[in-house]
């Protein structure tokens, strides 16, 4: 859900609502005189948005989508300790 906060509120009640969005992952549109100036997210969520966007920048990013959802729907998967193991074989 996204809330709506001028930037005169944010001044007096920051704390307030920087736990709000850590707590519930809400967006805050920050406005300055009357209109959308800044956005407070949560850390976790923009540290993912930036983490799909520099992947979505990969030129071949649409086939390697393809290939997971086509190797998901076929059942071939990894659980994640496997894949956050560290590998002897690379260098």
């Amino acid at each position: 859900m996204e809330t709506i906060v001028p930037i005169s509120d944010l001044q007096s009640q920051a704390k307030k609502i920087v736990e709000r969005v850590k707590k519930t992952r809400d967006t805050v549109v920050i406005t300055q005189r009357g209109r959308p100036a800044a956005l407070l997210v949560n850390y976790e969520d923009y540290a993912g948005m930036v983490a799909t966007l520099e992947e979505m920048s990969q030129p071949d990013w649409r086939e390697r989508l393809a290939e997971a959802e086509r190797d998901s729907q076929a059942g071939k998967s990894i659980d994640l300790a496997e894949f956050s193991a560290p590998s002897d074989h690379l260098e």
